[in-house]
């Protein structure tokens, strides 16, 4: 759930870098021979039209039209009521009020020119009535979202900016819960309040309440005590930007010892980012990213079929269970991939709790 004002700050998120992302994608359409790029947004996939315009949605859905020239214009499923906001917090020459997103996407579309070459975002996951309104006002819809993530590759630095503020932020919100709590809904509180106060839009947070009952992590309902040892996974957003961090908490030095010893492992792993060789040594693992319009969409792990490749210079956030002195620990962190030899590195480094 969002919660607080989301406002766009040209401090943190220049008009200049908006300016270049879009000059960026622009000639990729020019040199591809499309005429429009329509990128698709809601709550859940805010993450290709906050990249572009720097707005973020409470709710609701929209449009993102960009054309060859010029800044985008967005197609928004809220009321008018609300279009002297969306124009203060949005990088965009204009925003159209309408209940019918496709039909009015399509209907700018040829009004801008009527043998428009459309490339969609993601276009097999956007909703079919967006697409039926477009169809017809476009000489032919091809799939964007090649285009798209190469454009978003590798971050610019306004991008690592707010990653590195949202693993900042989770970092001192499960630094905030201790290993001696006894009830997983008081660490669930003290895990939301820091993180909020912190400036987190958005936070989910899911617990394994006994580790030596169960590895499964679950969003609690109501409450239940907490075992010797137990995990939280944190998922939050700041500005759009999206991270995971999971914690393993034990409450005997023993404990401790084991869930530390985990940190070097895990270092160990991501460092050969973007090759996978170290954490296929692990137990377990999964990658999760952005490519183009979805946040925390995974990419590679131990139990998927069908995996994507990581992209240099990116971040991406990684879980693993890590076997120590035949115990499972599970430990996460957003991890920034590295390029032209690099190592990569956790964003924020685990730190893991000792025996309160």
């Amino acid at each position: 759930m969002r919660r607080g004002l989301i406002s766009w700050s040209k401090t943190e998120l220049p008009e200049q870098a908006l300016d270049a992302r879009v000059a960026r994608v622009q000639a990729a359409m020019d040199l591809a021979g499309v005429d429009m790029l329509a990128v698709y947004t809601n709550p859940a996939r805010e993450s290709g039209v906050a990249w572009f315009t720097g707005f973020i949605p409470y709710w609701n859905q929209c449009v993102m039209l960009l054309p060859r020239t010029g800044r985008p214009v967005l197609v928004a499923g809220m009321t008018a009521r609300v279009r002297d906001w969306i124009m203060r917090n949005a990088h965009i020459e204009d925003v159209v009020n309408t209940t019918k997103l496709g039909a009015d996407a399509g209907r700018l579309i040829a009004e801008r020119r009527s043998d428009a070459v459309v490339a969609i975002a993601d276009l097999e996951s956007v909703p079919t009535s967006v697409v039926a309104g477009i169809r017809p006002n476009a000489s032919s819809v091809i799939d964007g979202s090649v285009l798209l993530e190469r454009a978003r590759t590798p971050c610019d630095p306004a991008e690592l900016m707010f990653a590195f503020k949202a693993a900042s932020i989770a970092h001192a919100a499960l630094a905030s819960a201790k290993s001696n709590e006894i009830d997983a809904a008081r660490l669930v509180a003290a895990i939301d309040g820091t993180a909020r106060q912190l400036g987190a839009e958005e936070v989910f947070v899911a617990v394994a309440p006994d580790l030596s009952a169960s590895l499964r992590l679950f969003r609690l309902e109501g409450t239940t005590p907490l075992g010797s040892v137990f995990a939280a996974r944190l998922s939050l957003a700041y500005k759009g930007t999206w991270v995971r961090m999971v914690r393993t908490f034990g409450r005997s030095a023993t404990l401790a010892r084991d869930i530390a010893d985990t940190a070097s492992a895990f270092a160990a792993a991501v460092a050969p980012l973007p090759r996978i060789d170290g954490l296929g040594r692990l137990t377990a693992f999964l990658v999760e990213g952005c490519r183009t319009t979805t946040p925390l969409e995974p990419l590679t792990g131990s139990m998927l079929d069908d995996t994507r490749a990581i992209a240099p210079g990116t971040v991406v956030s990684v879980q693993a269970t890590i076997e120590t002195n035949g115990r499972a620990i599970l430990v996460g962190a957003p991890v920034l991939v590295g390029r032209n030899g690099e190592a990569s590195s956790a964003l924020v480094a685990p730190q893991f709790d000792h025996a309160g």
